[in-house]
């Protein structure tokens, strides 16, 4: 049984779990091959984990067993996020990174004299 506020909707090309308009985790084969297994992607937060199973029903029932076991924490990262403070994909925090990095001058602009 999903906890209040929890349900299932068809997200791309598998059963999605949502929190209410947000999708928390989702399913899908993980190729095209006969016999593929199932990948869900588990993700409240905006950093994926991934998790295999043999059937779509088996996905399904994970996916309700870990919104039965983490609702809390599930509700928490989606409120986090309503609230633009998700952590960071970077640290895993909330503090900032700076990502950019110093670019080498042009080459051009460095000519020997004459």
């Amino acid at each position: 049984m999903l906890p209040a506020g929890f349900h299932f909707q068809r997200y791309i090309d598998g059963p999605g779990l949502y929190l209410g308009d947000r999708a928390v985790a989702a399913a899908c084969l993980a190729n095209y091959d006969p016999d593929s297994p199932w990948r869900l992607c588990l993700n409240p937060t905006g950093l994926p984990r991934y998790v295999f199973t043999r059937t779509e029903a088996g996905a399904t029932r994970y996916m309700e067993a870990w919104a039965v076991k983490w609702e809390a924490a599930i509700r928490e990262a989606v409120e986090r996020g309503r609230n633009g403070r998700e952590p960071s994909a970077v640290t895993g925090g909330g503090e900032h990174v700076d990502t950019t990095h110093p670019r080498r001058g042009s080459r051009r602009k460095m000519r020997l004299p004459p």
